[in-house]
């Protein structure tokens, strides 16, 4: 391997979603504070689209934290993690919402 595959070569997609499944960990309690406008008769495509917006500050803030601590990770790495990290924030959002509508009508 030469200086330039090792100089612009970035993590591999395991590492990726480890860091973004870490961010998540952290800050799915702030996303969902953030989400409390959320309905249950919005669409499924709208309701994504309201977590991702309402999700966005926090997930730029944690991920260049996240590329500023670890030395692996580049800024090319930004916009794979930034998709990564939202993808599983709204899945998370959509399982919290889903759990807490079958709580309410049990």
């Amino acid at each position: 391997m030469g200086l330039f595959d090792w100089n612009f070569r970035s993590p591999d997609e395991e590492q990726l979603r480890g860091v973004a499944e870490r961010i998540v960990q952290h800050n799915l309690n702030e996303v969902l504070q953030r989400v409390t406008g959320l309905t249950p008769d919005m669409l499924p495509a709208e309701a994504r689209g309201y977590i991702r917006t309402r999700a966005a500050k926090v997930v730029n803030r944690e991920i260049a934290a996240a590329v500023a601590a670890d030395r692996q990770l580049r800024s090319v790495d930004r916009t794979r993690l930034s998709g990564l990290v939202t993808d599983t924030l709204v899945a998370a959002v959509a399982d919290q919402r889903r759990s807490l509508r079958r709580t309410i009508a049990a």
